[in-house]
């Protein structure tokens, strides 16, 4: 080859390279904290599409359930695990967004796992759920930290038994503490907490790691809580299933939160095209990542959204009859 042909095929190469890099696009995925499910599923979920779609590259960073919806709105996360409550509350400025309504907030689909409140208690610790509420003093318990679901949830309880954080740790003596997961597993199995406040889908690890370390049991939500939440947040009623857990052999009644994909809007159709057909044509590798995304059907995924479809993903529905 000549000089002058290699100098050719050199800057065609080049060329090539440059135009590789150009089409090369760097998504954001804000999930859940470490040690979580959300954290698991967004992980896993980022694999497939990336192996399906060479060109996409997905970086997942921890995130929480009340904070996602912001990082997406701001384009800080492209992508983020959100809950149908929050989500709907932040795209219409409602509720903990009261005012500010989060218009570039959109949504692939939806429910990519059911996530159930649990209050794990030590066999040794003796107050039930109200009494702890209500009457608990000196009381070690773990929540989740501020911006998460959880640790939302957790207010709008404290709320609605007319009690707060100053109250609880300045006049009953509660010592609360915040971490993840993980961390909250570590401090129950080492006896620094006796009652830990989450939410997982189910089964949850960080749950199973727990009642496998220490002598513990699930706490029943009473009806008039799970009544009350239901009515003024949108949570639905329903109960982690007996045999969920190790030692679990009833139903325990609690609160679920259904699982939001949501995206920015100023994210291209194509790659939200994209993102949604490699999850629909490999819904049957979900639960394989995480157990509790085996509920996720994209026949049902864009019914009765909290936010508005993306149209990327409002495409692919389209085609296969699913709006």
């Amino acid at each position: 080859m000549s000089r002058q042909w290699q100098t050719v095929a050199a800057a065609a190469a080049l060329t090539i390279g440059i135009a590789s890099a150009a089409a090369a696009e760097t998504l954001e995925w804000t999930a859940g904290q470490i040690g979580g499910g959300w954290y698991t599923m967004a992980s896993g979920m980022a694999k497939l599409i990336m192996d399906a779609n060479p060109d996409l590259t997905i970086k997942v960073v921890p995130g929480g359930g009340t904070a996602n919806p912001s990082k997406v709105q701001k384009g800080q996360s492209q992508l983020g695990m959100g809950l149908d409550i929050f989500t709907y509350a932040a795209r219409n400025g409602t509720g903990i967004y009261e005012g500010a309504p989060h218009d570039k907030l959109m949504m692939i689909g939806m429910s990519f796992s059911d996530n159930y409140m649990h209050l794990l208690r030590a066999k040794d610790a003796s107050l039930d759920f109200a009494s702890l509420f209500k009457d608990g003093k000196d009381v070690h318990i773990a929540v989740t930290k501020a911006g998460s679901s959880d640790e939302q949830t957790f207010r709008y309880v404290m709320d609605y038994y007319g009690t707060s954080y100053d109250d609880l740790r300045d006049n009953r003596g509660f010592k609360i503490n915040h971490g993840n997961y993980s961390e909250m597993a570590s401090q129950f199995k080492d006896g620094q907490v006796d009652y830990v406040f989450f939410t997982l889908g189910i089964p949850g690890a960080a749950a199973i790691e727990m009642l496998e370390g220490r002598n513990a049991e699930l706490e029943p939500w009473p009806a008039d809580v799970q009544q009350g939440l239901h009515e003024k947040y949108g949570y639905r009623i329903g109960a982690i299933p007996a045999g969920t857990y190790p030692g679990q052999t009833n139903d325990v009644p609690t609160l679920i939160m259904g699982t939001t994909l949501m995206v920015n809007a100023d994210v291209s159709k194509d790659t939200v095209y994209k993102i949604t057909k490699t999850l629909c044509e490999n819904t049957d590798k979900l639960a394989d990542i995480h157990q509790s995304m085996a509920v996720f059907n994209c026949a049902t995924a864009a019914k009765d959204p909290p936010a508005p479809i993306h149209p990327g993903a409002a495409k692919y529905y389209k085609e296969h009859g699913d709006m």
